[in-house]
């Protein structure tokens, strides 16, 4: 959704961008995890609305009615559902393995939609990447972190490389990593937030560098 009216079509290039990455990223899932669920991201097109003689057209994207019960596994700063801990534990793997596959520049999250027996079908995902590259969604390396402070691995995902709060020991401020502790009790209490925790340039650098030098490892950990 955008604020108002949007009367140039590149306003949306960002929106087509995400969803054509987070299918590519879905498709790959496929082929690599050993899973038999499928994970559907819904086509999206954008259309011109016609408002009539001497008005500028406008113009809006839009997708398939997805049937059933309405689901929210996964925001972009790191809340993880207790569905997605237990009976949908292919949500937050998906979101590990595509920081994984990513080599720690991209995660694809803000996952939600519906389900069957033939998979998922999911609906306006945020990527997050390290230049925030994909629009106002993209926290970046603040929704990372937030994320692996959250997320507990499972069956699918137990083997893969990942962050853990030991690796910025020394590295990092008691006082951030308290306050990281306080924002992710928050994030576990609901699925949208007043204010996100924005790290300083000197943190986010240590995080990146902490984070890339892990999702780089030749080795699973």
């Amino acid at each position: 959704m955008k604020s108002g009216a949007v009367f140039i079509p590149t306003a949306w290039d960002c929106t087509l961008k995400i969803y054509d990455r987070a299918r590519t990223l879905a498709q790959q899932f496929k082929k690599e995890v050993d899973f038999p669920v499928n994970l559907h991201f819904t086509d999206v097109s954008r259309y011109t609305v016609d408002c009539g003689l001497f008005m500028q057209p406008e113009y809006v994207v839009a997708e398939d009615y997805l049937q059933g019960k309405f689901l929210k596994w996964c925001s972009n700063y790191g809340y993880i559902s207790p569905e997605a801990k237990s009976d949908d534990a292919i949500m937050p793997a998906f979101v590990h393995w595509s920081w994984v596959h990513t080599k720690g520049q991209e995660m694809v999250c803000d996952l939600q939609g519906t389900r069957d027996e033939n998979g998922y079908y999911l609906t306006d995902p945020v990527i997050l990447s390290l230049n925030n590259k994909y629009g106002e969604t993209d926290v970046g390396i603040e929704g990372m972190a937030m994320f692996f402070m959250n997320h507990k691995c499972n069956d699918i995902c137990k083997r893969w490389r990942r962050p853990r709060s030991e690796s910025f020991k020394g590295k990092i401020s008691r006082e951030t990593l308290a306050a990281c502790k306080h924002m992710q009790d928050d994030v576990n209490n609901g699925t949208s937030f007043t204010s996100d925790m924005k790290f300083t340039q000197t943190i986010k650098d240590i995080v990146k560098k902490v984070f890339l030098r892990i999702a780089e490892a030749q080795e699973l950990s």
